[in-house]
């Protein structure tokens, strides 16, 4: 992958922000983003350790350090989501938190917490770049766009995408204005990862139905997602031999 860095790279009805928490040690490094729609939005997160999905209005993703396992991880997510509801005057449970990077180190919420203001003071349609900085491992982040048919009116979709290291994993992050289920998403994906190399990738994806297209099928969805993917750099999955 090459290093792009576009702003407005995502749909409408989108707003984004990028800072940085401190959380890993570093003081230069964007290692926080959020995301916010407009409207409730499904989210799905698909990773090497699973799939899960939610109906919420704002994703915050950090990079650099994954979350402690057991209650702990449950009892860090949920101080996060009510730190940043509170900050986006919304319900705690229109926040979902995603944690990716290295395993094994000591994750301090306070630091994301104390960084929430300037994330959601900063939170614009222009500010997907920061995203982009966020998700950026190793100077590998690419971001594109793609149009597909709904019903009675086009649908967009974009992405950005960067490789991980030895570490951590590399991240994926779609956002559509297409109006899809949870489980719909889960179900496309499925069929991209039997089709798309997405092997030690988190991929996360966000569609918000803000388009005037009343529904879309699965199949132009795992259509979209795929061609997507591949602008994106990822490469053809292997195909077993008979």
């Amino acid at each position: 992958m090459k290093q792009v860095h576009e702003d407005s790279c995502i749909p409408e009805g989108f707003c984004a922000s990028g800072t940085y928490s401190g959380l890993c040690g570093s003081r230069v490094r964007l290692d926080l983003a959020m995301i916010v729609s407009r409207t409730d939005c499904s989210i799905v997160t698909a990773g090497t350790e699973g799939v899960s999905q939610y109906i919420c209005k704002a994703l915050l993703l950090h990079n650099g350090m994954t979350l402690p396992e057991g209650k702990r991880a449950q009892e860090i997510t949920s101080e996060v989501c009510q730190a940043a509801a509170q900050e986006l005057n919304m319900p705690a449970a229109s926040v979902s938190f995603v944690a990716n990077g290295v395993k094994g180190q000591y994750f301090r919420p306070s630091r994301i917490i104390n960084s929430l203001k300037t994330l959601t003071s900063k939170l614009s349609q222009q500010q997907s770049g920061q995203v982009c900085q966020v998700i950026d491992n190793l100077g590998d982040v690419t971001s594109d766009t793609v149009t597909f048919e709904g019903s009675e009116a086009l649908c967009h979709m974009a992405g950005m995408a960067a490789d991980g290291t030895e570490m951590q994993h590399g991240l994926c992050i779609i956002t559509t204005d297409a109006a899809a289920a949870p489980q719909q998403i889960q179900d496309a994906l499925k069929m991209c990862k039997s089709l798309i190399d997405t092997e030690e990738y988190t991929i996360i994806v966000m569609a918000n139905g803000m388009s005037a297209a009343r529904s879309i099928s699965t199949g132009a969805l795992v259509q979209s997602m795929e061609r997507l993917l591949k602008q994106l750099g990822f490469q053809d999955a292997l195909q077993a031999c008979c």
